[in-house]
């Protein structure tokens, strides 16, 4: 069996989801599934890279688009961090219905490892959890009350394909009283799987001390790295995508399932 990545759709609540599957070498009982960040496309540089390493280890590797955002379908309303949860169900559902994985890994970077978090503390199926940057609280200050003013905020991502051009979204105000519901901090304790967390020394969106709060909060076996020379949107440098990930490789390298680090 050689390694492949095959693009599927996956059955969630709004509408099907637009995923890739990266397939090992051999057959595998390791499950890894990667959530963007906010309105990222799975097909950004460090996800797909980042899939291509962890399949290279044994993993069958997830990367997908939650739903109303870039191919998957339902609307950008349901755009929400509760549907995003149940996106994560119904891919975690599909692959256990393909094989019977025995050890998950669920990670993301910025709000996908927020996600990610919330979702581990609410289902003890999760066997690791991998926090790149991870943001954590509700959304507060000038940005959240013009936001509500307006009752919709615009924002803009790169194509994977080329960074010169842009889609649009325009993301209603109730995005933000959902999110309200959520806090990656508290629910950090609840989690009883090994935790790995990463932060960028020169990320100005999710300040490492941010994400040291979740750390703290967090229980044993439990990881903090912060990355040198490392901002938010590392995925633009090719020399910094290798390096994260090879970072994150050497700490799944030194766990064994049910040992600490």
């Amino acid at each position: 069996m050689t390694m492949k990545a095959i693009r599927t759709e996956i059955a969630s609540s709004k509408g099907d989801l637009s995923t890739v599957i990266h397939y090992p070498k051999h057959e595998t009982e390791r499950l890894a599934i990667l959530c963007p960040g906010y309105l990222d496309s799975k097909d950004y540089k460090h996800l797909v890279n980042l899939a291509e390493v962890l399949s290279k280890q044994g993993y069958t590797t997830v990367r997908f688009e939650p739903t109303g955002t870039w191919e998957s379908e339902g609307d950008i309303s349901d755009y929400t961090v509760t549907q995003y949860l149940e996106d994560i169900k119904n891919i975690l559902e599909y692959m256990l219905r393909q094989s019977k994985y025995k050890y998950i890994l669920l990670g993301g970077h910025s709000r996908g490892g927020q996600v990610s978090i919330l979702y581990a503390a609410r289902d003890q199926r999760i066997s690791l959890v991998l926090g790149i940057m991870p943001s954590s609280g509700p959304i507060t200050g000038q940005r959240r009350k013009e936001w509500g003013k307006t009752g919709v905020s615009v924002f803009q991502r790169d194509l994977p394909s080329d960074k010169e051009k842009k889609i649009e979204f325009r993301v209603p105000f109730r995005h933000v009283l959902d999110r309200d519901q959520y806090d990656a901090v508290r629910d950090a304790k609840k989690i009883r799987s090994p935790i790995i967390l990463i932060a960028g020394e020169l990320d100005d969106l999710v300040a490492p001390n941010d994400v040291k709060k979740i750390f703290d909060n967090s229980n044993e076996p439990k990881k903090f790295l912060v990355i040198s020379g490392i901002g938010h949107d590392y995925r633009h440098n090719d020399s910094e995508v290798a390096m994260v990930n090879r970072r994150i490789l050497e700490q799944l390298k030194s766990i064994q399932i049910g040992k600490q680090f």
